[in-house]
C-alpha cells in the first residue's frame, strides 16, 4: 500500500500544485480588478460554495466512496454512482432554485447591500455546477484513476485562468466577470469528466442504494456544518464587527496561506481510498504512522517558509490595499493545514463510526464561535486568525483522540512534539527578523538560513532520516527519467 500511496500522492500532488499554481495567477488579476469590498463579496460567495459542498447533497459523495470500496461487482458500483449523481443534481436544483427566488433579501443579508444581487445570482449558478463537478471529479479517486483526475483538474485550472483573462481584463466585467469565468470553466470541466466516466454513470436511480449511502453520510452533515462553522464563521464575525473590506483582505490572506494545503492534497486524495481497501492489513498502521512523520516534517517547513515570505507574496499577488494580509499568514497557514490532517487518523471512517465525527466537529465549532466572539471585536482580523488556529487545533486533537481508540496507529509522538517546539522557535526568530530594517536580498538570505536550520533540526530529531531522504530522491529521479 505504501508504494501505491506515494505514487498516487505524487500524481495527485503534482496535479494540485499545477492547478493551484495556475490559480495563483488569478490573484493578481482579481486584486487589481476588484476592490477589497468586491473581493470580500467574492470571498463570501466562495464561502457559500464550501458550505454547499458539505451539506446540500447530504455528503452522499462520502457514502459513495465507502460503498464503492465495499462492492467489487460492476453493476452494483454503477448503481451506487448513478444514484449519487442524480440525487446530487436534484438537491442542488432545489436549494439553488430556492435561493434564486429570494435573491434580493438573501443578498442584503449576506453582504449588507442589494447592489450585489446579480453577483449573488451568478454565485448560485456556480455553486450548483461546482457541487456536481466536485462529486464527479472525486469519482476518479474512488476508481483509483489518478492520472485522469490530474488531467481534468489541470484543464479546469487552465480554463478558469483563460476565462478570467477574457472576462476580467478584456471585457472588464469586474466581480461578475470573475464569477462568469468560474461558471464557464466548471461547466466544461464537468462535461469532460462525465464523458470520461460515462461507463460509471447511467440514467438510473436506486432507492435502496441511496438509503445505504445516506445511512453512512447523514451523520456527516451536522459534522459538515460544524466544520464550516469552525473555518468560516470568522467571515461573518468580521462583517458584524468590522467591514466587508476586511473580509476581502482576510480572504486574500487565506488564499496565500492556503498554498500550504498543496502539501496535503495529493496525500489526502491518494491515502483515503487505499486505507479503506487495506485497513485489515497488519502493516497498514505502521505505514500510516511513518507517512504522518514524513508529512509533519514537510508541513512544519512549509508553514515556516510561507510565513517568512508572506510579505513578499502579498506584494506580488495584490496591491497596497491588501498589505495588512501578510501578518495573518503565519497564523492561518498552520490553521488551514491542521484542519486537513485528519486523513492520517482513519479510525472513524474505517469503523464507520461517523457519529463520533459529529462530536469532534461540534466541539471545534463551539470553540470557533466562542473564540471569534471574544477575539474579533477586540483584535479584528488577527483575532479571527487566532480563533481559526485554536479551533483547528482542537479539531485535530479530538479527531486523533477518537481515532486512536478505534484504529490504533503507532505515531512517533515524542519526535513530533520536539519538532513542533523547534518550529515555534524558528517562528519567533523569523518574526524578529521581519521587524528589522535590512536590504531585501539580505532578508531573503537570512530567512533561508532560518528555514535550513529547522530542516536540519527535523532530520536530527529523526522525523525524516537521511536514508529516507536519499530513497525518496532516487524514487523521484527514476520516475522523472522514465517520463
Amino acid at each position: 500500500m505504501l508504494k501505491t500511496v506515494i505514487r498516487d500522492s505524487l500524481i495527485y500532488g503534482l496535479a494540485s500544485i499545477l492547478s493551484r499554481g495556475l490559480a495563483i495567477f488569478l490573484l493578481p488579476i482579481y486584486t487589481r480588478v476588484l476592490s477589497p469590498a468586491d473581493y470580500g463579496v467574492y470571498d463570501l460567495l466562495v464561502t457559500l460554495v464550501a458550505l454547499a459542498n458539505l451539506v446540500v447533497a447530504l455528503e452522499v459523495s462520502q457514502g459513495l466512496a465507502r460503498y464503492w470500496a465495499d462492492n467489487h461487482e460492476g453493476a452494483a458500483r454503477v448503481r451506487f454512482a448513478s444514484t449519487a449523481l442524480w440525487f446530487t443534481a436534484g438537491m442542488y436544483l432545489l436549494v439553488c432554485g430556492f435561493a434564486l427566488l429570494f435573491a434580493e433579501p438573501l443578498t442584503a443579508l449576506l453582504t449588507g447591500d442589494v447592489v450585489y444581487v446579480h453577483a449573488f445570482r451568478l454565485g448560485m449558478a456556480f455553486i450548483a455546477l461546482n457541487g456536481l463537478y466536485y462529486l464527479v471529479l472525486n469519482q476518479f479517486r474512488w476508481e483509483l484513476r489518478s492520472r485522469e483526475f490530474a488531467v481534468i483538474s489541470l484543464g479546469y485550472a487552465l480554463l478558469t485562468l483563460g476565462f478570467a483573462l477574457l472576462f476580467c481584463l478584456v471585457l472588464d466585467l469586474g466581480l461578475e466577470g470573475v464569477l462568469l469565468a468560474q461558471i464557464a470553466a466548471t461547466l466544461i470541466g464537468l462535461l469532460a469528466a462525465l464523458w470520461r466516466l460515462r461507463s460509471s454513470f447511467r440514467p438510473a436511480f436506486d432507492v435502496e442504494a441511496l438509503q445505504k449511502m445516506l445511512v453512512f453520510s447523514l451523520p456527516l452533515v451536522p459534522s459538515g456544518i460544524a466544520i464550516f462553522t469552525s473555518l468560516y464563521i470568522n467571515r461573518f464575525a468580521l462583517i458584524q464587527y468590522a467591514s466587508i473590506e476586511e473580509v476581502g483582505i482576510y480572504g486574500l490572506a487565506t488564499r496565500v496561506a492556503g498554498l500550504i494545503t498543496l502539501l496535503i492534497l495529493g496525500v489526502q486524495a491518494a491515502l483515503t481510498p487505499l486505507v479503506y481497501q487495506h485497513a485489515n492489513d497488519p502493516e497498514t498502521p505502521g505505514q500510516i504512522a511513518r507517512l504522518f512523520s514524513w508529512f509533519a516534517a514537510l508541513a512544519l517547513l512549509g508553514c515556516l517558509g510561507l510565513g517568512l515570505l508572506a510579505g513578499e507574496l502579498v506584494q506580488v499577488f495584490a496591491t497596497a490595499d491588501y498589505a495588512s494580509a501578510a501578518p495573518l499568514v503565519f497564523i492561518l497557514a498552520p490553521a488551514m493545514l491542521l484542519s486537513q490532517m485528519y486523513v492520517f487518523a482513519p479510525g472513524i471512517g474505517i469503523r464507520k463510526k461517523t457519529l463520533y465525527q459529529l462530536g469532534v466537529t461540534l466541539l471545534a465549532a463551539a470553540v470557533s464561535v466562542l473564540a471569534n466572539w471574544l477575539l474579533v471585536p477586540a483584535f479584528g482580523m488577527p483575532g479571527a486568525a487566532w480563533a481559526t488556529l485554536l479551533s483547528s487545533a482542537v479539531f485535530l486533537w479530538g479527531w486523533f483522540w477518537v481515532s486512536q481508540r478505534l484504529y490504533p496507529v503507532p505515531y512517533a509522538w515524542r519526535q513530533l512534539a520536539l519538532g513542533l517546539l523547534a518550529f515555534l522557535a524558528c517562528v519567533v526568530a523569523g518574526r524578529v527578523i521581519g521587524t528589522l530594517s535590512q536590504p531585501v536580498l539580505l532578508a531573503l538570505v537570512v530567512k533561508a538560513v532560518v528555514l535550513m536550520v529547522l530542516a536540519l533540526m527535523l532530520v536530527g530529531l529523526r522525523l525524516v532520516s537521511v536514508t529516507e531522504l536519499q530513497a525518496g530522491y532516487r524514487v523521484l529521479r527514476d520516475r522523472f527519467r522514465r517520463s
